[in-house]
């Protein structure tokens, strides 16, 4: 006899857990400006492609 949910197998449930997924690259880090080069230091949860360029206002990327 078979019953549902007996403990026997792979657990079910594939999530990523808390924040990230396969972008975040962690606190540390910085900011780079893909038209001019400044780089400037990475800010904790402030995503690099939210800021802007203090040199010329193009968005930055991260390093």
């Amino acid at each position: 006899m078979s019953r549902r949910g007996g403990g026997r197998g792979p657990p079910q449930g594939g999530g990523r857990g808390r924040g990230g997924g396969p972008y975040a690259a962690g606190p540390g880090g910085n900011c780079v400006c893909p038209n001019c080069g400044k780089s400037v230091s990475h800010q904790a949860g402030v995503p690099c492609y939210q800021r802007k360029c203090p040199n010329c206002g193009s968005t930055m990327v991260r390093q």
